[in-house]
């Protein structure tokens, strides 16, 4: 007899849930289904540290990714004097489509930014700027990100470093829509860096840790 109560309560528990899923993609419009498709995409787990916290639905989304010490490998340019030492890490890869950025935002905290190096890295006053974009940061004869696809999501904040960390809040807001397409290979998002100047890295390796958040506000307009 029991078993048979058992098997009725799994039943009737079964009834409910698909009831509450009913009512809810009833209110929203949206099915469980859409909404797994169009409006989550996936936090790198490599980036040791990030947390991603998703709000919206199929239509409208807001992708919040807190960075708690996150460690960015920073090297130096394969030609110093022109060639700025830079970091990469991928934060976030959306899902498959063709994604309309319509907002991001970034805020690093005091001392949410700290250099650190084995030798000659970067160095305790080194200035630089730091941003998200769909492309990743390379090695290139040049300075700075410089308004490219290494910050298209979140244009840079400028860095000033004061004994190895960031002694100001650093923000930066994008509020231009842009459309980019992700139908074959998904849309990523790089949180990267490049210094200002060649004095502001040695030749050695180094971390740059960072702490705070990056927000994108995002809708999948739909694959092929």
């Amino acid at each position: 007899m029991s078993g048979l109560l058992n098997k009725k309560t799994i039943s009737l528990q079964k009834q409910i849930n698909d009831i509450n899923t009913e009512v809810g993609e009833l209110a929203t419009g949206q099915t469980a289904t859409a909404v797994a498709i169009h409006s989550v995409g996936v936090v790198n787990p490599l980036a040791v540290g990030a947390t991603v916290t998703e709000l919206g639905d199929g239509a409208v989304h807001k992708t919040i990714i807190t960075l708690d010490d996150v460690a960015m490998p920073v090297v130096d340019g394969s030609t110093p004097a022109t060639d700025g030492a830079w970091g990469k890490m991928l934060l976030y890869t959306f899902p498959v489509g063709h994604i309309q950025i319509l907002g991001g935002h970034q805020v690093f905290p005091v001392g949410g930014l700290v250099a650190s190096s084995a030798g000659s890295g970067l160095t305790s006053t080194a200035d630089f700027e730091i941003g998200v974009g769909t492309a990743a940061a390379a090695n290139a004869t040049a300075f700075d990100l410089n308004n490219g696809t290494e910050e298209n999501i979140v244009p840079h904040s400028t860095v000033a470093l004061t004994a190895s960390a960031n002694t100001e809040i650093e923000s930066a807001a994008q509020g231009k829509a842009a459309v980019y397409d992700g139908s074959t290979t998904a849309v990523l998002a790089y949180l990267n860096m490049r210094t200002s100047a060649d004095g502001d890295s040695g030749t050695a390796a180094s971390t740059l840790t960072c702490s705070g958040t990056v927000t994108i506000v995002w809708t999948n307009l739909g694959d092929n």
